[in-house]
């Protein structure tokens, strides 16, 4: 059973900043939802019942239910991103290291955790039926792919390497997307060490280094 969120964040004072704080409490509230009902089990009253919110208050945020989790995914993949992108920027390395250090940074925590494998496992699911989620989706992916080839060019730049980093791109990410969803459906049969493993020698053998 899903309970609030607590938080001992301080209350947001001005009228911008009250919108801002109970329009992420809602998504983040979705987000708790999917990952325990999925999205055929997530509703009206269980994400407010995982935001600590009113019933009434999802209507004046969200017109349709497709919205909610057309925000719900941005806000988990801006979430995701944004955990990758700061650990890579407190990494001390070339960009050689900093593309092998990636695959650990997206399997272990915080990147790594139940909520957001089994989130992303719904909103996925969805992609096939939700018109909105599925473009939403498209968008958020392209510029995905256009980091991971900007890290593919860089250490290929330092090698001295010509390469074609958009392929390589979409091959590491179509790689660490799958061993995401094994993970998220049977983590009996695969680790996340080796999942780490798996996509590290993946960018080895793109950069010709074994």
């Amino acid at each position: 059973m899903i309970s609030p969120k607590s938080t001992k964040k301080q209350r947001p004072r001005t009228h911008a900043e009250i919108n801002e704080y109970r329009r992420k409490s809602l998504v983040e509230g979705a987000l708790r939802s999917l990952a325990e009902y999925g999205v055929s089990g997530t509703t009206v009253s269980t994400i407010c019942t995982a935001a600590g919110s009113s019933r009434g208050l999802l209507g004046h945020y969200f017109a349709t239910k497709d919205e909610v989790m057309v925000a719900a995914l941005e806000y988990l993949f801006g979430q995701i991103s944004l955990m990758v992108k700061e650990s890579l920027d407190k990494f001390d390395g070339t960009a050689v290291e900093k593309l092998h250090q990636m695959p650990f940074v997206l399997f272990t925590a915080p990147v790594f955790t139940q909520l957001n494998r089994t989130a992303f496992l719904a909103l996925w699911h969805e992609t096939r039926f939700n018109d909105q989620v599925r473009v939403a989706n498209r968008q958020l992916y392209r510029n995905y792919i256009l980091r991971v080839e900007r890290m593919f060019t860089a250490a290929a730049r330092e090698l001295g390497l010509k390469i074609d980093a958009r392929r390589a791109a979409l091959g590491l990410i179509a790689v660490s997307d799958g061993l995401w969803l094994g993970l998220s459906i049977h983590d009996d049969v695969i680790t996340g060490e080796q999942a780490i493993e798996i996509c590290q020698n993946y960018i080895t053998r793109e950069l010709k280094l074994d």
